[in-house]
């Protein structure tokens, strides 16, 4: 028996990274899984994954999966994927806005475009695909929504700084202004959302991934030293987060280290970079 059996789960950005080992690992507790990303077939992008892949991986260890092509800036996108998950499996019992962009550049450098499509992609898109499950939510009686952040989140505080030019890296502002944003919605819809019995927490990782997207950015895995070598450690959070009752827990920003201690698990066992 899993964790969450007879549940129905959309998953953001789930070709590749933190957004397939969560699809993965929902399927292996008993949920239904719909997987959601703009890179429907490997070769589509420059960077390995894409739904076909999650897919397979699901379908080959028995587990239940739909794929459907979700580029979160689109409207009409994600009110199909919405309308797509209905259709085929009823309802929708847990949301993971994972799908995200990273523009490796400083303020100095980001280009408007680039910081529109930021929030376009990491603010708005969440947004949009929480209205869009929001209804069917309230007329089953509750669910889980979780966003994903980052660390960049929370800045690097108060100067004087040494060395800004090592105190972070490209792309830690633009992008952290973005999950700041996301945390403060997550918290907020959280609070709206209470009385619906929809729980809303934010998650995010304690140290890097070496996730495709993450070793593409950083020139290779074998730049990432200490970082996980995978994403199960957020995937087992996620599922741990979504086990609970919604009243019971929710408007939390989570790491996922922090939090799975708290639940009494033992993380000692996730592989890392040596």
């Amino acid at each position: 028996m899993g964790k969450l059996d007879n549940r129905v789960a959309i998953v953001s950005g789930a070709s590749r990274g933190i957004g397939r080992d969560i699809a993965v690992s929902f399927a292996r507790e008993g949920a239904r899984v719909v997987v959601g990303a703009r890179t429907e077939r490997e070769g589509d992008y420059r960077i390995s994954g894409s739904i076909d892949s999650t897919l397979e991986r699901i379908r080959s260890e028995g587990g239940t999966a739909l794929g459907v092509r979700c580029d979160v800036t689109s409207d009409e996108d994600i009110e199909e994927m919405v309308k797509r998950t209905i259709d085929e499996y009823g309802r929708v019992d847990i949301l993971v806005n994972n799908a995200a962009i990273y523009t490796p550049v400083t303020i100095l450098e980001v280009q408007p475009r680039h910081w529109d499509l930021s929030y376009r992609v990491n603010i708005r898109g969440p947004f949009m695909t929480c209205r869009a499950v929001l209804p069917h939510m309230i007329e089953q009686g509750g669910g889980h929504i979780i966003n994903i952040s980052g660390s960049a989140s929370r800045g690097p505080g108060s100067g004087p700084y040494d060395d800004v030019a090592t105190s972070t890296y490209p792309g830690f502002t633009v992008g952290g202004v973005s999950k700041a944003a996301l945390d403060r919605l997550t918290q907020g819809f959280a609070h709206e959302a209470f009385s619906l019995n929809i729980a809303v927490n934010g998650l995010l990782p304690a140290r890097s991934i070496a996730s495709e997207g993450t070793a593409y950015h950083s020139g290779g895995a074998e730049a990432m030293h200490g970082a996980y070598v995978d994403g199960q450690i957020m995937a087992d959070a996620a599922v741990a987060i979504c086990a609970k009752e919604p009243r019971t827990f929710t408007g939390n920003i989570l790491i996922d280290e922090e939090f799975l201690r708290s639940e009494g698990i033992d993380i000692s066992g996730y592989p890392r970079i040596p």
